[in-house]
């Protein structure tokens, strides 16, 4: 396609002739209006894009909304509990199994889930599969369907005719649920105008205001309410890095702020006065808050004495040649993924508050696991967080450190308590294995092969390729009262076996 440039007729070649600057003007004049047009036509299209986007989003909610309600029917939320087809007594096995502690293989069961708790973790993990969202997401989206299909059908409709997006939608359910839902109409009418004229940054302040004097409580109330939902949260980065995030009081996150930049600035004005520290290796106002900030946590007390002697803790695999200094190979951090060699050697090096983990830098197989460390059962179990790495449960990226180890095929089903037959699944998708009509099996090499409630397939994979763990000797039975000098390599006290690992 030709430019509007190549389009227009060229200019008279006499600079002297009168008409040259008259129709030098015209074609400036007539460029810019074509471009000005073809803005507008892009812009339009982009602006359709996105109202079709806040349509389409619209329907999503409503078929989430139907979904959550099909489920949260009774009748339905019967048939979805697998006990359902085992009125009777079984005359065999159930391959789903109790679900057992995490060290040992107790007995103890934890009390069955609800009909309604089945069907809406079932439902639930079925959405975050289906969309490739993590499973607190999915959650929330089904949540905020229901309340746009319930006491929001007013925003939900102006989404469907794509005159606000889902996000303005966002931003109103966050304010309007922090109100009764006798006030919530009204609210919610009061600010769909607004939605349609500001962006979602403006409207968040407004929509905090009106619902500042609005709200039936005072602040005081709701802020002691608050308080509960205080905590932290770890998110990993690229190149290394990681995000930690604390919510708390606004006083208590202010006053750790302001104490953590006149830690910074006492600092700074040290290091300006250490004339051996060249002045490129001189440390910003945030990396020195950075950096006191780790010192305070990793290192220091609190007033009641906790943290004494405590350590935050993290595993590493470190590739042999890299530990040596000969190869810049990464190491891997469990939970998060490849780390720099140097930090790699300087975890191998002796930090107290790590496990070493060396390995083959072709095969991948176990050198050493840190001989202070190695007890029975506890080197299937390393090798197992090693290999997983996390919940192996789709989508869930809960460390294995964090995790409960489960029999694939249950133990009081024929399982064997073998490395391709246990992997990590998080105490919520364990019992949702034994509790759900979700079912799995392994494959070789750590793989498992989810099938959901409604057919599907998922396939996870381990984290770290490794090689087998290394199986023990067999041994034999000591009778009783035979010396201990008399014992052969291959024999052990005839004491009671530990109960199997999980």
């Amino acid at each position: 396609m030709s430019s509007p440039v190549e389009q227009f007729p060229a200019e008279p070649d006499d600079p002297d002739d009168p008409r040259h600057d008259a129709h030098a003007l015209r074609r400036r004049r007539t460029l810019q209006e074509q471009a000005q047009a073809t803005l507008a036509k892009k812009v339009a299209r982009a602006a359709e894009s996105h109202r079709k986007i806040a349509t389409a989003t619209a329907r999503r909610a409503r078929d989430m909304a139907d979904l959550q309600q099909w489920s949260s029917d009774p009748v339905n939320a019967k048939l979805l509990n697998p006990d359902y087809a085992f009125e009777e007594p079984r005359a065999f096995p159930d391959t789903r199994g109790p679900v057992l502690t995490d060290a040992q293989a107790s007995p103890r069961k934890i009390a069955a889930w609800e009909d309604q708790e089945v069907a809406r973790r079932t439902v639930t993990s079925e959405v975050a599969c289906a969309l490739r969202l993590a499973e607190r997401t999915a959650e929330n989206l089904i949540g905020e369907s229901a309340m746009f299909a319930g006491p929001m059908r007013a925003t939900l409709t102006a989404m469907g005719a794509g005159e606000i997006s889902y996000r303005h939608g966002q931003v109103l359910m966050e304010q309007l649920s922090f109100v009764p839902f006798e006030e919530a109409a009204e609210l919610e009418a009061e600010l769909l105008p607004a939605a349609k004229d500001l962006t979602a940054g403006k409207l968040r302040v407004k929509a905090r205001r009106l619902r500042e004097r609005r709200h039936p409580e005072t602040l005081t109330t709701r802020a002691a309410a608050a308080v509960a939902e205080r905590g932290i949260w770890w998110e990993g980065r690229p190149d290394g890095m990681g995000t930690l995030t604390w919510y708390g009081t606004a006083q208590q996150t202010q006053a750790a702020h302001d104490r953590l930049i006149r830690i910074a600035e006492a600092t700074r004005v040290h290091e300006r006065a250490d004339e051996s520290i060249p002045e490129g290796q001189r440390r910003t106002i945030g990396q020195i808050c950075a950096d006191a900030l780790a010192d305070l946590v990793l290192d220091g007390v609190t007033p009641s004495g906790t943290g004494g002697g405590i350590q935050g803790q993290v595993l590493v695999t470190v590739p042999v040649f890299t530990a040596m200094g000969t190869s810049d190979k990464p190491g891997f951090l469990d939970g998060y993924g490849p780390i720099p060699a140097d930090a790699a050697r300087e975890i191998a090096a002796g930090a107290p508050s790590f496990a070493r983990l060396l390995t083959h830098p072709e095969t991948g197989a176990v050198l050493s696991v840190g001989k202070d460390r190695y007890t029975v059962p506890a080197d299937l179990r390393r090798w197992l967080r090693l290999r997983d790495g996390t919940c192996r449960f789709p989508g869930c990226t809960r460390p294995a450190t964090r995790s409960d180890i489960d029999h694939t095929t249950a133990w009081e089903a024929g399982g064997p308590t073998d490395y391709d037959n246990l992997a990590h699944l998080c105490a919520p998708h364990h019992r949702l294995k034994h509790q759900t009509l979700w079912s799995v099996v392994q494959e070789p090499g750590g793989v498992l092969v989810w099938t959901s409630p409604a057919g599907a397939t998922h396939r996870t994979y381990p984290e770290t390729t490794l090689g087998p763990p290394p199986t023990q000797p067999p041994t034999q039975p000591v009778p009783p009262g035979t010396p201990a000098e008399s014992r052969t390599a291959g024999q052990l006290p005839e004491d009671p076996p530990e109960e199997p690992p999980f």
